[in-house]
């Protein structure tokens, strides 16, 4: 047989098969929830869901949290002007503090604002993380046209030539502005999932601004080590002569940002928010240089929160061992005639 017929099925009585469709259904459904899973992974981990959300208020927002895809807020909230009434209160204040966070922690207690509410002003800390320096807060300060009447700052790492990272991005990078914003719009789910189911959360160090006064509060436990400041006298010896010399070569820029206040030398007092880093002698360099004194309590005996940042506790002691030194002299400032900045 030079052919052999070959038995095929019967089609026309054999069931049709439709699990294709289901099948590829399901696994549409298995990876869209494997993406939404890997997604609030990361946000858990990384993001902002990283940092608890109990410190926020009607007046406070998140200025960081320390998740890495999160990070700083603070700059970009202000210099953008993302939070209201934050850069008005900062403008109107009749004493304006500025430095880095160690300014924020340090003066951010209650004896501060119990001595500007007797005094009848107001105050604002204009202090940021990433030891923020003058590189910085210059060119902010020209933008906000502040009316303040004197200024604390905190000259620990202030002056040095240099902008943080989280400064170059907002003042150079194109894209700041719409990065910043959407880092804001993610505070409101926070606030809500977080606030409702603190467990949806991780427990990351972060810190939320209070609107009117600038003041911060930190939350989150995950790497907090309380450490005690020690060798903080006002003779200590030690320091970076490297870092002595950089003061010196650049005293001519520290005079003309001082200029650039608008107050009297008298009415600009500056200060040293201790920690276990103790860089005393460095600021003691820096007012010499420009020919102020140095106004700052001897912080031995305070503690930390992490090495670096005052606690509660000590922040109330520092603030109300500062306001006995420099507390006189603000008080003239503030009967004396408003300031007188430069055009431009």
């Amino acid at each position: 047989m030079l052919f052999q017929e070959m038995d095929y099925p019967d089609t026309a009585s054999a069931p049709v098969r439709r699990e294709a469709k289901p099948r590829a259904g399901l696994y549409i459904l298995v990876v869209l929830a494997a993406m939404v899973g890997a997604f609030a992974f990361h946000m858990r981990g990384a993001g902002i869901f990283a940092c608890p959300a109990t410190a926020y208020g009607d007046n406070r927002y998140l200025a960081y949290c320390q998740g890495s895809a999160y990070g700083d807020y603070d700059h970009g909230a202000v210099w953008f002007g993302l939070e209201p009434g934050v850069r008005e209160a900062a403008a109107a204040a009749d004493v304006l503090f500025l430095g880095n966070s160690r300014l924020q922690f340090g003066f951010s207690a209650p004896a501060l604002g119990a001595w500007f509410e007797d005094a009848g002003a107001r105050y604002y800390l204009l202090g940021f993380s990433h030891n923020e320096t003058a590189k910085f807060t210059e060119p902010l300060l020209a933008d906000l046209q502040p009316q303040a009447r004197a200024y604390v700052i905190n000259v620990d790492k202030f002056f040095f030539e240099r902008e943080s990272p989280p400064a170059g991005e907002v003042m150079h990078a194109p894209d700041a502005a719409a990065r910043y914003a959407a880092k804001r719009k993610w505070q409101a789910p926070h606030r809500l999932l977080c606030g409702a189911l603190p467990l949806l959360c991780g427990n990351e160090i972060s810190f939320y601004r209070q609107r009117d006064t600038g003041a911060w509060r930190y939350d989150g436990s995950n790497g907090i080590v309380a450490q005690t400041v020690k060798d903080d006298s006002p003779d200590y010896t030690g320091g970076d002569p490297r870092l002595i010399a950089e003061v010196s070569a650049n005293a001519r820029s520290f005079e003309a940002f001082l200029d650039g206040l608008g107050v009297p030398r008298d009415c600009v007092v500056l200060t040293y928010v201790p920690s276990t880093e103790n860089n005393r002698r460095l600021a003691n360099a820096i007012a010499a240089a420009v020919g102020l004194d140095l106004i700052a309590p001897d912080g031995k005996g305070l503690h930390t929160i992490d090495g670096s940042h005052l606690d509660r506790e000590s922040a109330q002691v520092f603030t109300t061992d500062f306001l006995a030194l420099a507390g006189p002299r603000l008080a003239q400032c503030l009967s004396g005639p408003g300031p007188n900045r430069p055009a431009g």
